[in-house]
């Protein structure tokens, strides 16, 4: 099929659908803002330590979505590190400890007195046989109230999700999103990665499926409009070029996408009402280390405080350089934290401290030190409300124009969503395309 596609976004969700496309035989461009590709899953090495932007874990990497878009372009699994639950430790006031995945395992856990560790198998059944689609606008906090009994075991539920969404407090989101996301990823074999080589690797083999294929990406090109007449987009328009295609899928974050359609017109007006979608902040610090601090733990989380220290070289070895260490630090941040310059002062103040206790020696030891103090881990913020303002495949004002990226209406959770919709707005643009071509043939 010969198309032309404009795809708005160098990201996961766009990198990932000018792959698919190019793949089907499209001609793609993905025009990118930055210099760089990768949008937040952007990579880069710092004296031997591979840095991702923020948090990077991938759920289900090999019999996921993204096994799936690998398998249909052709590119072998990527190598991935799993976090093992005996070395997942965690903090709850004095408490510390790992719960592990076997009965056994969680039956001697230091983490709760012997009441709760005997109460924890009723709360894992009530996760997995949790039925989401009866919840309907259901907190998960009230449906935590509901099924757990013992104050412990809710805390920890309450930190199950946060840690699974980076999203601050985890009790208002919908209980219908974390349960389903919980179910399908919890129990796995492959439940959580961290990808060799960072994200890069990721992002790298679309980018080499698109270019392949006669796909181009277009870095520092900044879509200042989309414009648009008759029901349809016609061109996006750069600082110097102006792209004209067939189709157009826009990634850009909801937040954002208002910005680029022309003043005045049915897009505007459509695109206007995600303006004020919430989105999801964390602060994060990525240290390297010139020796290993730690070597019986790979990840602490502090209940009380929603704090993640994950020391991600103890399980993908290749992100630091031999006998180094690389930690990834997290304070998540609910709204009012991200939008206030003290609050965050303190959050900060807190994740050093979790440093001080469980990282003994730390400062001593770092030689990188990369902090990121309000980055954006998800477009939207998957409360009951929100989630009625999911962004669609299609849009309503422009028949030509799609959507992509941890925004759309799709169950899922963070780059699950954005490869998800990848996946959609790609097999849309072809059969839509090949309905357009079906159509012409008739006609003449």
């Amino acid at each position: 099929m010969n198309r032309d596609v404009v795809i708005i976004g160098g990201g996961v969700s766009g990198l990932a659908t000018g792959a698919l496309l190019a793949k089907a035989g499209c001609s793609v461009k993905v025009l990118e803002q930055g210099n760089q590709p990768g949008g937040r899953a952007y990579t880069y090495e710092d004296r031997g330590f591979t840095l991702n932007y923020g948090p990077h874990a991938v759920y289900r990497p090999q019999s996921g979505v993204l096994g799936e878009i690998l398998r249909r372009l052709g590119v072998p699994d990527i190598p991935h590190g799993y976090v093992q639950p005996t070395r997942s430790y965690w903090a709850d006031g004095d408490r510390f400890g790992a719960v592990g995945a076997r009965p056994h395992e969680a039956l001697r856990t230091p983490l709760f007195p012997l009441a709760s560790r005997l109460r924890l198998p009723l709360l894992m059944a009530a996760i997995r046989f949790a039925k989401p689609e009866t919840l309907g606008d259901q907190t998960y906090g009230d449906w935590v109230d509901a099924h757990v009994s013992d104050a412990r075991l809710r805390r920890f539920a309450v930190a199950l999700g946060t840690v699974n969404t980076y999203t601050r407090p985890s009790r208002a989101l919908s209980a219908r999103f974390l349960l389903g996301h919980l179910q399908r990823n919890l129990f796995a074999k492959d439940y959580v990665g961290y990808m060799s080589g960072g994200w890069r690797t990721m992002y790298d083999a679309f980018i080499g499926v698109l270019r392949a294929n006669g796909g181009a990406l277009v870095t520092g090109a900044h879509v200042r409009r989309l414009e648009s007449g008759g029901g349809r987009v016609i061109a996006a328009v750069t600082q110097d070029a102006r792209h004209e295609a067939a189709a157009f899928i826009c990634t850009l974050p909801p937040q954002d996408a208002p910005s680029i359609a022309e003043d005045g017109s049915p897009l505007a007006d459509e695109l206007g009402r995600w303006s004020g979608v919430e989105d999801v902040r964390a602060l994060c610090v990525d240290l390297g280390f010139s020796r290993r601090l730690r070597t019986d733990l790979a990840y602490v989380f502090d209940i009380e405080r929603d704090l993640y220290y994950s020391l991600h070289s103890e399980v993908t070895p290749d992100l630091a350089p031999p006998g180094a260490q690389l930690l990834h630090a997290m304070a998540y941040l609910a709204p009012d934290e991200a939008d206030d310059e003290g609050l965050l002062a303190g959050r900060r103040a807190a994740l050093e401290a979790g440093l001080d206790r469980w990282f003994a020696g730390w400062r001593e030891a770092v030689v990188v030190d990369r902090s990121l103090p309000n980055v954006r881990v998800s477009a939207l913020r998957q409360t009951p409300p929100q989630r009625a303002m999911r962004v669609p495949l299609r849009s309503q004002t422009a028949a030509n124009l799609y959507f992509a990226g941890d925004a759309r209406d799709i169950e899922g959770n963070l780059t699950e969503i954005c490869l998800k919709s990848a996946l959609e707005a790609a097999d849309a643009v072809e059969r839509d395309g090949a309905a357009s071509l079906e159509g012409a043939l008739a006609a003449s």
